[in-house]
């Protein structure tokens, strides 16, 4: 369940069992919208809106902005199935934050006064002028404040595109990235992301070797979601959190990356990223030589959930390469480990809730 320091992984176990709220950051970037980038939509275009389907599904049941649930290409819904059926188990009160959604969201949330749809990056700069640090410091001041008291915060991430912008990011700080970055469908389209990432350095003038400005980085290259979801981190560390799980794919190292640049060394000691057993064993990725290269005393955490004995082929389709990770599935279901439940009950709530999909119409069976 867990790679890296026993200790530091002892150190955010123990906090997962205590007192453990959730957040959920969400944002849109144009990258989303080139062809063959991102499956997390019906249609490149329909990137746009996933994520506050996403975050409208988890707190409703059902999306407000479309009658549909995100889906892939071939139908497969959105991850927010596990994390859905991971909260009604655990009963976690949780924040959602909107950092720059297309279309915000028609469910309660924290609405960012820098909020912004981050630029399609092969063409234009992502951010405008100093946003990221801006969104960095809001979300900094909103984690010192909502959270205070926790022994641990789980945040979750909905970013359609996100990995291809977080391989940008990490490359402008000197990380080689986009061969070792995930993806939601099962042949991993690198080629078009390098040759996107690529554009985006030369358009940026970004020089070979990288830039020691995280903030630079995502402006030029990223999008709104990273420099939101770490100082969302700092900011309950600063105010006293335990430990911070970031809960998510390869996306979170570019998260955690800025985090590094911007917090000292012992609020890091106090950060782990958790996820799914599809994305640690990716062969079309590698979360755990990113995470050594970034920021090499990070726990990984990761969940047993498995659907290969389950009753409907949309789940199965998971153990294929298939979705793998979003909306904090992976590190909500290693929350829900802690606490005492197992993969097989785990992956029996989530059954649940997709049998409950499929009679809205809203998943493959």
């Amino acid at each position: 369940m867990c790679l890296g320091s026993r200790e530091l992984c002892g150190e955010v176990v123990e906090a997962l069992k205590g007192d453990v709220g959730v957040a959920f950051v969400i944002a849109s970037t144009k990258t989303s919208t080139i062809p063959g980038i991102s499956a997390a939509g019906a249609s490149p275009q329909a990137t746009l809106l996933t994520p506050t389907l996403d975050v409208e599904y988890v707190y409703c049941g059902r999306p407000l902005s479309a009658d549909l649930i995100p889906v892939t290409p071939e139908g497969l819904p959105t991850p927010a199935v596990i994390s859905r059926a991971c909260l009604n188990m655990l009963r976690l009160p949780y924040l959602i934050v909107d950092a720059g959604a297309a279309t915000p969201p028609k469910v309660p949330h924290v609405t960012l006064p820098g909020r912004v749809v981050g630029g399609r990056i092969d063409l234009e700069r992502a951010l405008p002028e100093g946003r990221s640090q801006q969104l960095f410091r809001e979300c900094e001041g909103l984690g010192s404040r909502a959270f205070r008291g926790l022994d641990a915060l789980v945040i979750g991430e909905s970013l359609p595109g996100g990995t291809t912008t977080a391989a940008a990011i990490l490359t402008a700080l000197g990380v080689n990235a986009v061969r070792r970055v995930s993806s939601s469908s099962p042949n991993n389209p690198v080629g078009l992301k390098e040759s996107v990432v690529r554009a985006a350095l030369n358009r940026s003038g970004i020089p070979e070797g990288g830039v020691k400005d995280p903030f630079l980085a995502a402006d030029m290259v990223g999008d709104p979601l990273h420099p939101s979801v770490a100082g969302l981190a700092l900011g309950a560390l600063k105010a006293g959190v335990r430990a911070v799980l970031l809960a998510g794919g390869t996306q979170m190292v570019a998260a955690l990356a800025i985090l590094r640049m911007a917090a000292p060394e012992d609020i890091l000691r106090r950060v782990a990223v958790g996820t799914t057993r599809w994305i640690v064993e990716d062969r079309q990725s590698s979360i755990e030589s990113l995470l050594r290269d970034v920021s090499p005393s990070t726990p990984l955490l990761h969940t047993s959930l498995s659907f290969r004995n389950s009753p409907y082929s949309g789940l199965r389709m998971y153990e294929e390469g298939y979705v793998k990770e979003g909306v904090g599935a992976g590190g909500l279901a290693v929350t829900a480990e802690v606490r005492g439940f197992d993969a097989g009950r785990i992956a029996e709530e989530v059954y649940g809730e997709y049998r409950r999909l499929l009679s809205l119409g809203a998943a493959k069976a």
